[in-house]
């Protein structure tokens, strides 16, 4: 018996974010709280939402001690600041990492903390009910899509798992967002170099997706539908910041991306999940100098579906066999890596080379390499670093 879950409402379009006070009393809404981070006040994005809310008499609370890989510790204290403040409502305003943050503090307004009980890798999926308040994200970056996935990834301070601090998942469809407000005009102001890495997050979530190996078709189809989005945009949004059509394109196909990844990612991003801790390298610039490696690593295990992929990617395969088509796939995203200026490997990204053997041991301890295509070992694990190094 398979289930699968629908992406919540989705409202998209230029200005978007004008829209998000008339929603919060939609859910009988008095008193949100905004979670936010130094970054969205300073990029003048918080005031946006802040005036949305202002404009029809709505008091709020904001909590903007989100770091970029939130810890347990903040979700606490976002806690205590919702409880305080007597608060119904959460509203998420930033990236992966804000949006992640606010739906671990949905969770504890209502369960018993602290977290640890909740993470996936203790059964957590069984201890989680529905009874959260509404949660609305406003992404302002295209490529987490956290806004419509069923994870929020926490960095757990409580050496419980392992010697040092771990990223964790919270894995649930509870975790899904009751509106997404996806506005480009807010992405307009992102950075290349922000641009590129959230991008290439996007475009390894639906590779990873389309070969994960749960039976999901619906899934797969988003997937190589947000391929051909992404990769026709992410070159045109990192020339130009100011293209809105091109922006708008990246943060659908990021939010379908991040929607199709029900179905299970894979060895890249159990990888990837360690380097944000220990490097540190942002999420999508590990998953960028990752996917490669891990690429060539599953190819024999899904060659057809990485001949797919390099359709979806824009390649003329129809002089190529499958095998052809796949490497082709492979070639192109080490092309966008260059186009895009990515680190040559994970060594000049600023991973030290003594680390690796540790972080091959705990790759194996995070959950998304369990839907590979390919079966993974720690001696693989250590081995996918070395090659991406």
């Amino acid at each position: 018996m398979q289930n699968y879950f629908s992406p919540p409402r989705i409202e998209f379009g230029d200005g978007a974010i004008q829209n998000l006070g008339e929603h919060v009393k939609a859910f009988d809404g008095k008193k949100p709280l905004v979670v936010t981070d130094a970054g969205i006040i300073n990029a003048g994005i918080l005031e946006k939402a802040i005036e949305a809310l202002d404009a029809i008499g709505l008091t709020h609370a904001v909590y903007s001690d989100i770091e970029p890989n939130p810890t347990d510790i903040s979700i606490t204290q976002g806690v205590e600041v919702y409880k305080a403040e007597v608060c119904d409502v959460v509203i998420a305003v930033g990236g992966g990492s804000v949006m992640d943050a606010a739906k671990a503090v949905r969770l504890l307004t209502t369960h018993e903390p602290p977290l640890e009980p909740y993470y996936a890798d203790v059964g957590g999926l069984e201890r989680i009910r529905g009874d959260m308040p509404p949660l609305i994200c406003v992404p302002t970056t295209a490529g987490t899509g956290s806004e419509v996935s069923q994870g929020s990834i926490i960095t757990d301070t409580s050496f419980n798992t392992t010697d040092r601090w771990r990223k964790r998942a919270i894995v649930t469809p509870f975790n899904m967002s009751n509106i997404a407000l996806l506005d480009p005009g807010i992405t307009v102001g992102m950075p290349p170099a922000l641009t590129a890495a959230t991008g290439m997050d996007a475009i390894t979530h639906g590779i990873e997706a389309y070969v994960a190996t749960k039976y999901h078709p619906i899934a797969e189809g988003v997937a190589l539908q947000a391929l051909r989005m992404l990769s026709a945009n992410i070159e045109k949004v990192y020339q130009d910041g100011g293209d809105v059509t091109a922006r708008g394109e990246m943060l659908l196909g990021s939010c379908m991306a991040a929607f199709s990844f029900q179905k299970g990612l894979g060895a890249v991003h159990s990888l990837a999940h360690q380097l944000s801790t220990d490097a540190p390298i942002p999420h999508g610039v590990a998953n960028a100098i990752l996917l490669p490696p891990v690429m060539e690593f599953n190819f024999s295990h899904a060659t057809e579906k990485y001949a797919e992929i390099a359709r979806a990617l824009g390649i003329d395969t129809s002089s190529m066999d499958n095998s052809e088509a796949g490497n082709a796939a492979i070639d192109k995203i080490r092309a966008f890596n260059t186009e895009l200026k990515m680190p040559v490997g994970l060594g000049a990204a600023g991973l030290d080379e003594k680390k690796i053997p540790k972080l091959g041991t705990d790759a194996m301890l995070d959950h998304c390499h369990k839907f590979n295509p390919r079966v993974c070992t720690e001696k693989d694990m250590v081995a996918l670093f070395e090659a991406a190094f």
